[in-house]
């Protein structure tokens, strides 16, 4: 084709010419569409998520020598909206880590939840039928060591 064809070439007409523009404005209207979408289920996942935390009842046992632990972790756990129901010592004074146990759930999906939430890799299961509790909190040792502080003292 030379430059002479080029130019007698005779104008995009009506459909061909808004094609591009049309293309465009579907791209962004399904884009709106798609995050609008993520963020409805994003916001129902975290509804979900927070009415379960509230069904869980937790036993917060205090497993150290450290008075008042129990209650700092019952209280990061309320926070976080569990439903903490009894906060008291346990048996022995001396665990060396952190448990969660599992009272009613054989999946330990609650037991899971609670876990993550304390940073806590240690779960067992004790499933007990007629128990009122779903979780069991014993604060261990571990739980006392100091958290390393970056810069502008924030934890990690």
């Amino acid at each position: 084709m030379s430059t002479a064809d080029l130019k007698n070439r005779p104008a995009k007409t009506g459909r061909n010419r808004y094609l591009p523009l049309a293309v465009i404005f579907l791209v962004v209207v399904l884009a709106v569409i798609g995050g609008s979408v993520y963020m409805r289920w994003r916001q129902n996942r975290q509804a979900d998520l927070k009415q379960r935390k509230a069904q869980i009842r937790i036993e917060v046992l205090n497993g150290t020598k450290k008075s008042g632990l129990a209650q700092e972790v019952a209280q990061q756990l309320r926070d976080s909206g569990f439903d903490v129901v009894d906060i008291a010592n346990a048996e022995n004074d001396s665990f060396p880590e952190t448990v969660v146990v599992d009272r009613a759930d054989d999946g330990q999906s609650n037991a899971i939840l609670v876990a993550k939430e304390l940073k806590c890799k240690n779960i067992i299961p004790q499933i007990e039928p007629t128990s009122l509790l779903e979780v069991t909190v014993i604060i261990g040792q571990d739980h006392l060591k100091e958290k390393k502080k970056g810069f502008l003292g924030i934890s990690f």
